[in-house]
């Protein structure tokens, strides 16, 4: 059995895929490229942009050609918007997110083989847990939360994600314990709203502060900025840097009238004031950010305020996005503003958020960081620092060790340096003096 998966969009969806392959251990599959002839192809869909329904498109296209004769499966947003289209494009079987843990068994009986309890997932929270990790070994993706009651006025993920759900918190420690079993270093908290997060009786902070107990170092995926408290970054603040000192708080625009009219439900004030208190209490804290570009009825001067926020913010990262109308959205019955307006602001988001990154890495060339190491590739050790910096570092490591590495050097976001001494994991032959 050979089989390809392709997942696009979020990180809920490599999660769902990443365990969907521990259900399949009946096929004993080979996990090959979506190129190389497989029998299985499953492809995990986005459909949060318009740009990401024809990836997904592009993707189920491209899986048919292929691989002619193979089973293919399509799930995921796009498969919720539009199956009908999903089949005309090459799908045998189309799982939207409602039936989503259904997966196993659609592609097990598929190939003659019963579903039964051990293969199929118990509930929408199936994680990676010991069902076995398609990409590493020392991260884990771990979901605890689903769906979205929000209905920001630009954004369809209500429709396709449905009403949120909480995994409970026993069942969600209980799979970290399994992972940290397993040699996984760090676990990443996921969710569609991540914040809302209600399973532990304390909310998202109770469940990291017990994960933290439990010897795991946590990081937490992307979370809306009204659902950060102070108790959860107290939790930060004390455990930093296991629980990791990062957090990706989506803007979406520096216009206190667009954030109205869009429906967020913050204000540029407390935006700033979250922010300040996180750089205050988290030490090595970093802030990352998405903004979209070109917002239904977005001026000039507004696109300004944006610019000047961000520059007031310094964030280490920005996702840019240009604005692309969804229907069945309030926005796209809104004063649309042009597509080449649209994307010249994108541009200038994206030539700001270069530069501030650069600013923000000056400082770090010849310091001392931590990175904890996910993987080898072409003899160099690859991995991410507590503040979510990406880093390639020559020296002797392996995959798991926590290291400390000078940096000599910065490629876009990307921190290049060497490793001094591994502080965890397997010692050098050498110790040097650490600073």
């Amino acid at each position: 059995m050979r089989a390809a998966f392709r997942t696009l969009g979020c990180k809920v969806n490599q999660v769902e895929t990443e365990a969907l392959l521990g259900f399949l251990k009946a096929l004993e599959p080979e996990v090959v490229p979506l190129e190389a002839g497989a029998d299985l192809v499953v492809i995990n869909t986005c459909a949060v942009t318009t740009t990401a329904e024809a990836d997904a498109r592009k993707e189920i296209r491209r899986a048919r050609r292929a691989n002619p004769k193979a089973f293919i499966v399509v799930t995921g947003c796009y498969a919720e918007l539009a199956p009908e289209e999903v089949r005309e494009l090459g799908a045998d079987a189309v799982v939207p997110n409602t039936r989503k843990a259904e997966l196993p068994k659609v592609i097990l009986e598929h190939f003659g083989l019963p579903a039964d309890p051990i293969t199929t997932p118990p509930n929408e929270f199936w994680g990676a847990g010991e069902r076995g990790l398609l990409n590493s070994r020392v991260r884990a993706f771990l979901k605890v939360q689903d769906g979205c009651q929000v209905g920001c006025a630009y954004c369809i993920i209500p429709r396709l994600r449905g009403k949120e759900r909480h995994r409970d918190y026993r069942e969600a420690l209980g799979e970290a314990e399994v992972l940290l079993r397993m040699g996984i270093k760090e676990i990443v908290l996921t969710g569609v709203r991540l914040g809302s997060y209600r399973g532990h009786p304390k909310g998202l902070a109770g469940l990291v502060e017990d994960l933290h107990h439990l010897g795991a170092r946590v990081r937490l995926s992307s979370i809306e900025p009204e659902d950060v408290g102070e108790d959860l970054l107290g939790v930060m603040a004390r455990y930093a840097p296991k629980v990791r000192p990062h957090l990706h708080l989506s803007l979406q625009t520096g216009s206190d009238r667009l954030l109205r009219l869009m429906g967020r439900r913050y204000d540029k004030a407390y935006y700033r004031h979250l922010v300040e208190r996180a750089y205050e209490l988290i030490p090595g804290f970093a802030l990352t950010t998405d903004v979209i570009a070109g917002l239904p009825t977005e001026t000039e001067e507004e696109h300004q305020e944006t610019l000047a926020f961000l520059e007031e913010l310094r964030p280490t990262r920005v996702h840019a996005f240009t604005y692309t109308p969804r229907p069945k959205t309030r926005a796209a019955s809104m004063p649309q503003v042009p597509p080449e307006v649209r994307k010249r602001r994108t541009k200038e988001i994206i030539a700001l958020a270069q530069r501030l990154a650069e600013e923000r890495i000056r400082p770090k060339l010849g310091s001392q960081v931590e990175v904890l190491v996910e993987r080898i590739q072409g003899g160099l050790a690859l991995g991410h620092t507590p503040d979510y910096y990406e880093a390639r570092l020559s020296g002797p490591a392996r995959p798991g060790d926590t290291v400390l590495a000078r940096v000599e050097g910065a490629e876009g976001y990307t921190l290049l340096g060497r490793v001094e001494a591994v502080v965890e994991g397997h010692p050098l032959p050498v110790e040097l003096p650490l600073r």
